[in-house]
């Protein structure tokens, strides 16, 4: 089937299917006049990626479900259901304010429903602005989880260490720069990049291998006047400075692998991709 043909039985915009055959989820054979021939599969992909869409799924949800044949949809219900006893709770206090209900009360709700906060919500209100951002971007996929009772002092102990820090100084123009790139790097992008990066330690030689020519290039780019002279590199070398003056690697992160433990278990992976990439460079 030609490209209009698919349009026309789900109704997809040309962009959309685009962006659908770039994610990787329909592979449409391309013939010798450069139009694209699509499959009765890519159609069948298509309608279900069009109906995961409008039940509100994100890409990453519908990539799992079409991977695993359907098998995650359940744990996708479950987290949906978990979502709105969250905000249904979270609506039940706001009535409560608004009826000017007892303060003592009112936090006694809120703690339960902190209680059942992912530990990335919790850190996002707790340090709001783009100082919060930029620590805790890297780490999130593994801070989607809720935090166990013998994780809470961990916890706690990594947010005085946070809370005491010295500013973090940008200039105006650094704090500008970070403002625009953290518009246009929304969400879904990160966490794009961060599910690349588990993947690359989860079979670090195979990753390795594949990617031997993306790897080069990016070493090429770090190395080039163009980079060394960008706003990106000068605030890059700045966090590095700061975090390296407080300690941060020291006594930030086995903080939080005290109280993330897929963090932990990617830090464990992530120290034997470092030696198969430093082997793989000798």
């Amino acid at each position: 089937m030609l490209r209009n043909e698919i349009q026309k039985k789900t109704g997809l915009t040309r962009k959309a299917i685009e962006y659908y055959e770039e994610k990787g989820l329909i592979n449409p054979k391309k013939v010798e006049n450069g139009y694209r021939d699509y499959s009765d599969k890519d159609l069948d992909v298509l309608i279900k990626i069009l109906l995961f869409r409008k039940i509100g799924m994100s890409i990453l949800e519908i990539e799992s479900c079409l991977s695993s044949d359907g098998d995650i949809l359940s744990s996708v219900l479950r987290r949906r259901q978990h979502q709105l006893d969250i905000d249904e709770r979270k609506k039940e206090v706001l009535e409560l304010i608004i009826k000017g209900e007892n303060q003592e009360i009112i936090n006694r709700k809120l703690e339960l429903i902190e209680s059942e906060e992912s530990i990335y919500e919790r850190l996002e209100k707790i340090f709001p602005g783009y100082f919060g951002q930029m620590i805790f971007s890297a780490y999130q996929p593994f801070l989607n989880e809720t935090l166990e009772k013998d994780e809470e002092e961990y916890f706690k102990k990594y947010i005085e260490y946070l809370d005491k820090l010295p500013n973090f100084e940008l200039t105006k123009d650094e704090q500008s720069y970070i403002e625009k790139i953290s518009s246009a790097f929304d969400t879904h992008t990160l966490k794009e990049v961060n599910k690349s990066k588990i993947e690359a330690i989860e079979n670090a030689k195979e990753w390795l291998k594949d990617n031997k020519d993306a790897i080069s290039q990016y070493e090429f780019y770090k190395n080039s006047e163009e980079y060394k002279n960008s706003m990106m590199k000068q605030i890059q070398d700045k966090l590095k400075e700061y975090m390296k003056d407080n300690k941060y690697y020291e006594i930030a992160i086995p903080l939080i692998r005290k109280f993330s433990k897929s963090y932990n278990n990617y830090y464990e992976k992530l120290l034997k991709a470092n030696e198969q990439f430093l082997n793989l460079k000798g």
